[in-house]
């Protein structure tokens, strides 16, 4: 009989409810590394949007600052270049008004052509 008693232990340990609970035991393994690695990934792609979100932050206010800026460069530009600026400095420099334009008038004679 004590064949019998062995057959049935050595039958027990190879039955396929501890090779299922062994290879759950890989399942559970393998889930929990794909959850953590996933979780990582989560957190560095959160903290990479962050980040992007205040340099997208910095970038809107330095171009509002720059859209304004234009906007005083473009009113220096057309104050320099109005009549009023343009009359002043002519004055300034001693220029004079012009009057009346008199025109050459061009006789028959032959003009050199190249």
């Amino acid at each position: 009989m004590p064949m019998i008693a062995n057959s049935t232990y050595s039958s027990l340990a190879g039955s396929p409810a501890n090779k299922r609970l062994f290879n759950l035991k890989y399942l559970n393994f393998g889930l929990l590394a794909a959850i953590i690695s996933l979780g990582v990934f989560y957190l560095i792609n959160i903290s990479n949007l962050t980040v992007m979100g205040f340099v997208l932050l910095d970038l809107k206010s330095e171009s509002t600052m720059l859209a304004s800026e234009k906007l005083a460069k473009e009113e220096e530009v057309n104050r320099v270049r109005s009549y009023q600026a343009l009359s002043d400095r002519t004055e300034n420099l001693g220029m004079v008004a012009i009057g009346e334009v008199e025109y050459l008038a061009v006789s028959d004679a032959a003009v050199a052509m190249k």
